[in-house]
């Protein structure tokens, strides 16, 4: 009897060993642990800067695990100052996958608080943005001067349930109203959920 009280008791180590050993993902090779797959979040990759007298996209920061802003930046020329009265660009994206996220109310960082921004889905389908930001009449032109400049940010969301590869999102139908020097667009930046 009290050899198999002794089994038993055994038999019970070792399952609970065992089970603890799978909780807690024991392992061998140096000590390290267990790996884990970390959570799935949303991820963005970027070209870099702007450059002189161009408009890209940046990545900003992600407001959750599936909610990314995207920062539309137009670089400064080397010197002086670029002067503009508006842009205007379309932003395309794959809505298989992402869902573009409105703002309560749409505005610009770089030009004046009166200017006018619209922000709305070409012919109200996800999957293509179309932007525009416009000085009113009376207001004095924007002057650009040095460094990277962020126009506009626009939000991106994880279309649910959905999984993808880097994606990107592109510059359409671009150009600067009244603007003193060429601006030029250039894309660069992709969003991914794996």
């Amino acid at each position: 009897m009290r050899s198999i009280a002794l089994l038993a008791r055994r038999l019970f180590l070792l399952v609970l060993g065992a089970a603890l050993f799978a909780a807690f993902g024991c392992g061998g090779g140096g000590g390290g642990g267990g790996t884990t797959t970390p959570p799935a979040a949303l991820a963005c990759s970027d070209g870099g800067a702007a450059a002189a007298n161009s408009t890209t996209m940046r990545c900003g920061s992600a407001t959750n695990s599936t909610t990314e802003i995207v920062n539309v930046v137009l670089g400064g020329p080397a010197s002086g100052a670029t002067t503009l009265r508006g842009l205007n660009f379309d932003v395309t994206y794959d809505a298989s996958k992402l869902d573009y996220v409105p703002a309560a109310t749409a505005t610009s960082q770089l030009f004046s608080p009166n200017a006018l921004v619209a922000v709305t889905l070409l012919n109200g389908l996800p999957g293509h943005l179309v932007v525009s930001i416009q000085e009113f009449g009376g207001l004095p032109n924007v002057s650009v001067g040095a460094g990277q400049h962020t126009v506009l940010s626009l939000t991106f969301r994880r279309t649910a349930g959905m999984s993808f590869a880097p994606t990107p999102l592109a510059f359409a139908n671009a150009d600067a109203t009244s603007a003193s020097a060429t601006i030029t667009f250039s894309s660069g930046v992709a969003l991914s959920y794996q």
